[in-house]
C-alpha cells in the first residue's frame, strides 16, 4: 500500500463514511456486553472503529494493522482527539497476532475479513487471543439500511466512477453460503451466532 493509498483512505473514513463508525461501535458494545478491558482492532486502518470504540466505552485499544503508513495515520488521528493514551498502535497480521493467549476482552474488526488468506486459521487466532468470556465480533455492513443508501447516494454524486479503495495487490475474496460459518467450525469454535441484518453481516463468537 502506498502512502497516497492510504491517505485516500483516511479520508474516505473521515468523510464519506464518517457516520458508520459510531453506529457499529454502539452495536459492537451493546450486543458482546464489553465496554471495559483490552479490545484488538483488527486491520484497523487509520482508526475510525478504535477511536469510536474509545470514546463509547472504556476499553484500551490495540489497533492492529499490517500496514506502517496506516498505523502513521492512526497516530495522528488519535492525538487529534486526544487519544493517545488509549489506542495503542501496533504492526501484526490476524494470522499471528502479536499477543499472549487469554490477554483480550474483545476482538474486533470491520471490512478485513475478506482480505484474510486462511479463514480458519484467524479465527483460531482470535480465539487464542481472548480471556475466558471474552469476545469477537468480526464482520461488515454500515450500522443501518438508512446510513447505507445514504452513503451509496453520496458515492454517486461524488465519486461516479466509485474509484476503489482496494489497493492492487489486495486479495479480496466473497465468501458463499455457509462458507463462514464452516470456516467457525473448522477453528474449533463451538459458541457463536451469525448477525445478518440491517446493521451488515457479523460474526460473534466467545471463549
Amino acid at each position: 500500500m502506498t502512502a497516497k493509498d492510504a491517505e485516500r483512505y483516511d479520508k474516505l473514513t473521515r468523510t464519506t463514511y464518517a457516520q458508520i463508525y459510531p453506529v457499529i461501535a454502539s452495536q459492537i458494545l451493546e450486543r458482546t456486553g464489553i465496554c471495559n478491558g483490552i479490545c484488538v482492532d483488527i486491520g484497523s486502518g487509520p482508526g475510525p472503529l478504535s477511536i469510536a470504540l474509545t470514546l463509547q466505552s472504556d476499553l484500551f485499544m490495540i489497533a492492529l494493522d499490517t500496514s506502517p503508513k496506516m498505523q502513521k495515520l492512526l497516530w495522528k488521528n488519535s492525538r487529534l482527539r486526544d487519544l493517545t493514551g488509549q489506542i495503542c498502535p501496533a504492526i501484526g497480521d490476524v494470522h499471528t497476532i502479536p499477543l499472549k493467549g487469554g490477554s483480550c476482552d474483545l476482538v474486533v474488526s470491520r471490512g478485513s475479513y475478506h482480505f484474510w488468506n486462511n479463514l480458519p486459521g484467524a479465527f483460531k487466532e482470535i480465539y487464542r487471543v481472548l480471556k475466558e468470556g471474552g469476545m469477537a465480533y468480526i464482520g461488515g455492513g454500515y450500522g443501518s439500511s438508512e446510513i447505507r443508501d445514504a452513503i451509496n447516494r453520496q458515492k454517486q454524486r461524488e465519486m461516479p466512477e466509485q474509484e476503489s479503495v482496494i489497493t492492487p495487490g489486495m486479495r479480496f475474496r466473497k465468501y458463499g453460503p455457509g462458507e463462514v460459518e464452516d470456516a467457525i467450525r473448522d477453528a474449533s469454535i463451538d459458541v457463536y451466532r451469525i448477525i445478518n441484518d440491517e446493521s451488515g453481516f457479523w460474526m460473534v463468537f466467545s471463549r
